[in-house]
């Protein structure tokens, strides 16, 4: 099965917004677990929720900016295609 560059770029910007709403139910269930043993102790386990989230979130992060750098080095490719194309031609003549 061939995944087009499209379809990739809308999964990964999908994940990316479900990590976010992972960081906040994480972090809003975690704060209310643990607001019985305080606030500090629920501030902190807030934080460890979220911590799986936020570990996604930089993950598909990182995937989207290798999928732009591809996406550059594709056309920095092209471009430089074409200017060898282009200096071999003058060569020519």
């Amino acid at each position: 099965m061939v995944m087009n560059n499209k379809n990739f770029e809308s999964i990964v910007s999908f994940m990316q917004g479900a990590s976010w709403g992972l960081v906040i139910i994480g972090a809003y269930l975690f704060f209310t677990l643990f607001y019985p043993f305080g606030l500090i102790i629920a501030l902190i386990g807030g934080f460890f929720g979220a911590s799986i989230g936020l570990f996604m979130v930089i993950f598909f992060e990182m995937a989207h900016i290798k999928q732009e750098m591809h996406k550059e080095k594709v056309k920095h490719t092209v471009l430089l295609e074409k200017m060898v194309d282009l200096l071999g031609s003058n060569k020519k003549q």
